[in-house]
C-alpha cells in the first residue's frame, strides 16, 4: 500500500475502468477513509451508494429518463446518441459510487461547508482507492443536478450529488496517466501582509 503522499502524488482520473471492483473489504476501506474527512460539528454530512451489477445497468435507465425529462422541459427533442450515452456510461467501471451531501440542519454549518466536507470525502475515497491498487475517476455532469436522480437515489431535493465516483482496475493495455504539468507555486500562494 501506498503512503499518503506516494497516493496524492500518483493519483489520476482513469475514464475506463475494468474488474475487479473493490472488493468488500477494500470498499469498506475506501468507506472508512471518506468518513475521516474534516466534518465541522460531526454532522456527517456524507452519503455513499453503491452501484454494480444489475443496479448500474437499472440506474442506467434513470439516467435516460432523466435526460428524456430535461430535455422535454427545455422543448427540445432527446438525441439518440445523448439518451443511449446517459443510459450506459455507468458501464465505464465495474463499480459506481454515488456521493451526496446530505443537508444536515445547522445554526453553525452552512450547507457550503457541508458540500465542502462531502467533497474532501470524495478526494479521500480516491487517495485510498489508489493506495489500494484501483484507479478511479470523479464525474458528475447533469445527471448531478437532476432532480429526478436524486429522487431515485433517496435524496432530498435540496441535498447535493457531490460526485458519481468510478471505481475498478485501469485497463492493462489502456493509455497510462499522463504527467502533469508542474505547478509553480509561486504564482498561486501569497503570503499575507498587514
Amino acid at each position: 500500500m501506498l503512503d499518503a503522499i506516494a497516493a496524492i502524488a500518483s493519483r489520476r482520473s482513469t475514464g475506463r475502468l475494468t474488474e475487479p471492483a473493490p472488493s468488500s473489504d477494500d470498499l469498506r476501506r475506501i468507506l472508512d477513509a471518506a468518513t475521516l474527512a474534516p466534518d465541522h460539528e460531526s454532522l456527517r454530512p456524507w452519503r455513499f451508494i453503491v452501484l454494480t451489477g444489475e443496479a448500474k445497468d437499472a440506474f442506467g435507465q434513470v439516467q435516460a429518463k432523466a435526460y428524456e425529462a430535461r430535455c422535454a422541459q427545455q422543448g427540445a427533442d432527446a438525441v439518440p446518441a445523448k439518451r443511449e450515452k446517459e443510459l450506459t456510461k455507468l458501464g465505464r467501471a465495474p463499480m459506481v459510487v454515488v456521493a451526496a451531501a446530505v443537508r444536515r440542519p445547522s445554526d453553525k454549518v452552512p450547507f457550503e461547508e457541508q458540500f465542502a466536507s462531502t467533497a474532501a470525502a470524495v478526494q479521500n475515497m480516491l487517495l485510498a482507492a489508489t493506495a489500494l491498487g484501483y484507479g478511479s475517476m470523479w464525474r458528475t455532469g447533469d445527471p448531478a443536478y437532476d432532480p429526478m436522480v436524486k429522487e431515485a437515489l433517496g435524496l432530498a431535493s435540496d441535498d447535493a450529488i457531490v460526485g458519481f465516483v468510478y471505481l475498478g482496475t485501469p485497463y492493462p493495455d489502456g493509455r497510462p496517466p499522463g504527467d502533469r504539468p508542474p505547478v509553480d507555486l509561486d504564482d498561486l500562494v501569497t503570503n499575507w501582509e498587514p
